[in-house]
């Protein structure tokens, strides 16, 4: 009866969980990680449960060691939601009823009903029945799930009562479908402890209830049914009872956990029409078991039994290759975990090998299977893989080996189908020996449990069942079909209105498409006028600009003759003063010629740069006045581009102040120094210094009262340039010039 309840605790675990929300597996480092920091607060509450129920988890699914872990958590849980004075939640109660649930796994009975009754006492005491109801119904499964198979008999009047205590207080809270299930788990247990008259009525009195509503956990009520019947051979009554086990739940609208409720009710609808040889139903719904169980939480042992079913049918279709395949491809799917892993996985594969007559590594396999098994015979996998070795051995014709093997725990612990098979083989076994009593005996007891199985009746019975699910199914198909068809049509008209929506916007699209051609059409041909129009005028300015370089080359050159003609008529003066004027005169016109040549020589006709122009006067300067090294000169211009308007009496400033300087500032065999800067400032202006280091002014200059020529040229080119002239006498002479660039845009605009 082992798989049977294996199967039945994975029912309830589906259907009402036993344990809380767990961490999953990649969380759990990085919740240790956070535990280490955490400080003593409901978040670190919530860290220590979902890690302890982690291990918890881990213990009754996986089979793993991990109990110790749980208990430490648990008990910190415990120790800080006191301290705390934090009671629902991740708090005291739900650590003591996990405290609870780690003692008796760990066989410490006292202490785990200890901590559940202290739970149990506080609902009570603050008249919370439905968590007092919940309660006692987790320490029954609690109870009933941690000491399977070997229960002591004290400990079933306690998971007994407790469930009985469950069903009481949720009537008295009205909570019918926690009622239902409690009813379930009541008959579950008393169908594990074999009392399975009364888990029999425990369901009856549950249909006689709530058979006529449409509460979801009612599929759990007909699915237990069907495993008591088939159980006793009731075939005709476990087809009935599991079939609408399947209705419920597939008319139920409750998605939790549906999968694993449909994994076992399709199972156990295999078993019943296995049970009927009826092996084309079977394969078909072990195989929708084995998609669901593949894809769900659930331990190795289920997808591999559920695989060595398949295997089972698949040989007695003949189907011995599929078979094979289907072995190999699930332990490549899923490896084992463990010697029990193993040994299911090892017996598939015997089975295979015996199919296909490999009769050597079929016994190769039977034998290693019987090693990895545990040695007990409350395990009913283990009796049914004592049982097909014995049937191998007696195919092989060795009785003696096939005797080892049975054993009449064997019959009490499995249905009435593995007792009539098992019945089967000792009479063989009695034949061959020569034991023809005994054998007579044994066909007898085959005989029976086989009629109690078949008959006419049930047969028909079967058959009826069977027509009415077919037919239901049927009408089910019917109806899908007329909604399918009613939504195949809405489709067609959708698709035609799709269609002619789809016609229309194609039709105003190719007009748009046509207008737009068209504007294109005329936008070309706009195009190429306004490119004609375009090169026509880039050709005209490009003659501009060569007529505009003439002009400046021109003047530069008109300036020139001039500047030769006052350097002849110098050679006849003999007058210093005249001479003076004339050379004057002939440095400022090349201040202006200068502009001129650069003007000519760049492509921008507008512009000068002055660090560009100012290198240039300051050499024709130094040669014109013969400095040679005598008067250096120090510049800090800045990369400035200003109109010719004022670049020519920028430069005629320049050269008047510069020239000077070279003239007063020093003499004729003293050296110096001369600086230049042309700088723009932060507020947007400019300033040209030009400063010396030679006497300076004389004390009782008065810039207001001067008559130099060369101060009031300067002072009128500075005005001229819109800016301020300033004159200052300090270690020498300085000279300042503030003004602004009129064109700043359209040069930024050009320089970039």
């Amino acid at each position: 009866m082992f798989k049977a309840t294996v199967l039945l605790s994975l029912f309830i675990a589906a259907t009402y969980p036993c344990f809380s929300q767990t961490a999953p597996k990649d969380k759990v480092s990085n919740l240790l990680a956070q535990l280490r920091t955490a400080r003593p607060d409901t978040n670190q509450l919530n860290m220590l449960h979902q890690l302890g129920s982690y291990y918890l988890e881990r213990h009754f699914r996986l089979n793993k060691p991990d109990l110790d872990s749980a208990f430490v958590f648990f008990k910190r849980e415990n120790s800080l939601s006191t301290k705390l004075h934090v009671e629902a939640g991740s708090g005291r109660l739900e650590s003591l009823c996990s405290l609870g649930t780690v003692y008796l796994s760990k066989n410490m009975l006292d202490s785990g009903k200890a901590c559940f009754m202290q739970a149990v006492d506080f609902y009570k005491k603050n008249g919370n029945k439905q968590q007092e109801a919940k309660t006692w119904e987790r320490f029954g499964k609690t109870t009933e799930l941690a000491n399977w198979p070997l229960v002591p008999a004290n400990l079933v009047t306690e998971i007994i009562g407790a469930y009985n205590n469950a069903i009481t207080l949720f009537i008295a809270t009205n909570d019918r479908q926690r009622e239902i299930m409690a009813r379930y788990n009541l008959a579950h247990g008393h169908f594990k402890f074999g009392l399975i008259y009364l888990a029999e009525k425990d369901c009856i009195q549950a249909i006689e209830k709530y058979g006529n509503s449409s509460f979801s956990n009612m599929g759990a009520i007909y699915f237990i049914l069907a495993h008591i019947n088939r159980y006793r051979g009731n075939m005709n009554k476990a087809l009935l009872y599991i079939l609408e086990s399947i209705r419920r739940i597939d008319k139920s609208h409750d998605t939790t956990n549906i999968r694993v409720r449909q994994a076992s009710m399709f199972g156990e609808l295999a078993e019943v029409y296995d049970a009927l040889g009826q092996t084309d139903n079977s394969v078909a719904w072990y195989k929708k078991t084995l998609a669901l169980r593949e894809n769900l939480n659930l331990p190795l042992q289920q997808k591999y039994r559920t695989a060595g079913f398949i295997v089972k049918g698949l040989i007695k279709q003949k189907r011995y290759s599929e078979a094979l395949a289907l072995t190999i491809g699930i332990e490549k799917r899923h490896p084992p975990d463990d010697n029990y892993d193993k040994a299911i996985i090892t017996q598939i594969k015997a089975y295979c090998y015996e199919a296909l007559k490999d009769y050597k590594n079929a016994e190769v396999a039977y034998v290693e299977m019987m090693r990895l098994y545990p040695k007990t015979t409350a395990d009913e996998i283990v009796s049914l893989a004592k049982y097909d070795i014995a049937k191998f051995y007696i195919t092989q014709k060795k009785f003696e080996r096939a005797a080892f093997y049975l054993d009449e725990e064997i019959s009490k612990s499995a249905a009435v189908t593995r007792s009539r098979d098992f019945y089967f083989i000792k009479y063989k076994i009695d034949s061959a020996k020569g034991n023809y009593l005994l054998a007579l005996q044994h066909q007898y007891l085959f005989k029976q449990f086989s009629d109690s199985i078949f008959n006419s009746n049930k047969s028909k019975e079967i058959q009826e069942l069977q027509i009415k699910y077919e037919t239901d199914q049927k009408e089910r198909n019917i109806k899908f079909l007329t909604k399918e068809g009613l939504l195949q049509h809405e489709k067609a008209v959708r698709a035609n209105n799709t269609r002619n929506l789809t016609l229309a916007i194609s039709v105003l699209l190719i007009f748009l498409m046509c207008l737009i051609f068209n504007s294109y059409r005329i936008k070309q041909r706009t195009n190429v006028a306004l490119n004609a129009l375009v090169n026509e005028k880039d050709k005209l300015l490009a003659e501009k600009q060569w007529l505009l370089k003439e002009i400046h080359h021109r003047v530069k050159n008109n300036l020139q003759i001039v500047m030769g003609l006052l350097q002849r008529q110098s050679a006849y003066i003999d007058n210093d003063e005249a001479l003076a004027a004339i050379q004057n005169s002939e440095n400022r016109m090349h201040s202006i010629a200068l502009i001129h040549q650069k003007l000519y020589q760049s492509e921008n006709l507008d512009l000068i740069c002055m660090q560009e122009y100012i290198d240039e006067m300051i050499g024709y300067l130094k040669d014109s006045c013969g400095l040679y090294n005598r008067i250096l000169f120090e510049k800090q211009i800045d990369e400035l581009y200003l109109d010719v308007a004022q670049a020519v009496p920028l430069g005629l400033i320049l050269n008047e102040a510069i020239t000077n300087s070279i003239k007063y500032a020093y003499k004729p065999d003293e050296a110096g120094t001369i600086y230049i800067s042309l700088v723009s400032k932060a507020d947007g202006n400019n300033q040209l210094t030009i400063a010396d280091n030679g006497p300076g002014l004389p004390a009782a200059f008065n810039i207001n009262k001067v008559e130099s020529l060369g101060i009031n040229l300067m002072r009128g080119l500075a005005k001229q340039l819109g800016g301020s002239f300033d004159i200052i006498s300090e270690q020498g002479c300085i000279i300042n010039i503030d003004f602004k660039t009129e064109i700043f845009n359209r040069v930024t605009a050009k320089q970039k």
